[in-house]
């Protein structure tokens, strides 16, 4: 039998057994032994040998969700996630050249147009970000999380963004976010994760100035209001051609 990992689940505060949570989803390609590669461009031009450092033999993820909301996430949100998580990491292989050659500054902005279920998209972010978090704001999304049908989003406390990533060495969850305040003391401000080809961050408002300035991402936090059914939507997605600082750092002093 294997080792059994006992703990707290992020979602709905449960003691109890865990279960390996995959950031992102299994079947994005997620399932094997993580594989950072040192060498991208002999990635994307298809040669058959590649140089690889090794880590998690289950794929990136952890131990932080119950199977009851595991199992829930999987079979309500996660089935509405991994077609567009797939499509745009094919897009991304296969444009590879020409978005490093059009980019400026590290970054470009792309038009994409998705036909998916955005409501339940955005659920399943939330619901990564709970468990990159440890469970740090599960006392704000448990019931948006574990009803379906919930549109009771906390606006006016957090914001998401997401954006695109091409480095496909980049494949990592970045967990908290740290911020400093000017006394020297550090609280939690947010949750991040980056990796090919999509990265989320969830930032908590605090009323400072800054919070103005979290504008280089798009901004799904209202995609909580799409109706629940597949749509087509066009959007811009800016998209880092390497991982990136903590973009959206709000500090715990109020200008």
């Amino acid at each position: 039998m294997g080792k059994t990992h006992s703990g707290i689940c992020c979602v709905c505060g449960k003691s109890g057994n865990l279960t390996f949570e995959h950031i992102p989803p299994k079947k994005t390609n997620n399932n094997k032994q993580t594989k950072k590669i040192i060498n991208p461009i002999a990635f994307f031009e298809d040669k058959t040998e590649f140089e690889f450092k090794l880590g998690n033999q289950k794929g990136m993820g952890d131990y932080t969700l119950c199977s009851r909301c595991n199992n829930y996430f999987g079979g309500h949100y996660a089935t509405e996630f991994i077609p567009f998580y797939n499509e745009l990491a094919y897009f991304f292989k296969k444009n590879y050249y020409e978005i490093i050659r059009r980019s400026n500054a590290g970054y470009l902005d792309i038009k994409i147009q998705a036909n998916i279920n955005f409501f339940r998209f955005q659920k399943q972010v939330v619901s990564m970000l709970m468990s990159t978090s440890k469970g740090e704001y599960k006392d704000y999304f448990k019931d948006y999380l574990l009803d379906e049908q919930s549109t009771n989003f906390p606006t006016e406390k957090f914001k998401i963004i997401m954006n695109g990533y091409l480095d496909f060495t980049m494949f990592n969850m970045n967990g908290k976010i740290i911020g400093a305040n000017l006394s020297g003391n550090s609280e939690i401000v947010g949750s991040e994760i980056q990796a090919f080809p999509l990265g989320f961050t969830l930032v908590q408002l605090n009323g400072s100035e800054k919070e103005k300035n979290i504008n280089s991402g798009l901004d799904i936090t209202k995609w909580f209001n799409a109706k629940d059914c597949q749509q087509k939507k066009e959007f811009s997605l800016r998209t880092y051609t390497k991982s990136q600082p903590f973009p959206y750092y709000i500090s715990g002093v109020t200008p």
